[in-house]
């Protein structure tokens, strides 16, 4: 739990200088709909639902692993951060209308469908050092940090048939995307978090 509020409060802090405020309206003028009704958004993005609540409540129907739900009936404004990729689906809860977000990783990398499970990156909470397990096979891979906005951190070449140690006491505490790479190919992408 204690991750998880850490998590949000990072996004939420960074998502007001750096990330997109996505406004969607509903009600009035709108109809019994959401404008637009599906947004693409990033990690540490903002959306922001505009309309009478009391009348058209809001409620999420699915939310991706480890993010939080959200709901609102009352007032005319209500803003949820992204915290996690994938794809939220919220609804009108009285007449049932529906949205949708789909969320990409805020550095724009997604972690793809065919992961290599036998590559290790731990822990994910850190104070300083991270270790990476790379078999045998895995060549030619580096690691690539980006900072919760996206911005490249720190990149190093990693040894195959071995276990990698990265010393991140250098970095500031927060959130971290750490990526397994190849020249042409995205491996592996896990979230770190730096105390």
């Amino acid at each position: 739990m204690k991750i998880r509020i850490t998590l949000l409060l990072l996004v939420l802090s960074l998502s007001q200088v750096f990330a997109t405020n996505h406004i969607v309206q509903f009600g009035g003028s709108i109809g019994m709909a959401y404008s637009p009704s599906q947004i693409n958004a990033n990690v540490g993005d903002t959306i922001t639902w505009q309309g009478d609540f009391s009348f058209h409540p809001l409620i999420s129907i699915s939310v991706p692993s480890g993010a939080s739900s959200f709901s609102n009936s009352t007032g005319s404004s209500f803003s949820y951060v992204i915290a996690f990729e994938g794809t939220y689906n919220f609804q009108c809860s009285v007449h049932g209308f529906n949205g949708q977000i789909i969320a990409a990783g805020a550095s724009g990398i997604n972690s793809p469908s065919g992961e290599k499970e036998e590559i290790n990156i731990f822990p994910t909470v850190t104070k300083g050092f991270l270790k990476i397990t790379l078999p045998q096979g895995n060549e030619n891979c580096f690691l690539e940090i980006r900072n919760a906005v996206g911005q490249p951190i720190m990149k190093v070449n990693l040894m195959a048939n071995a276990t990698n140690t990265v010393d991140l006491s250098g970095l500031y505490n927060g959130l971290y995307f750490v990526a397994i790479r190849t020249e042409t190919e995205l491996v592996k992408v896990v979230r770190v978090i730096k105390e």
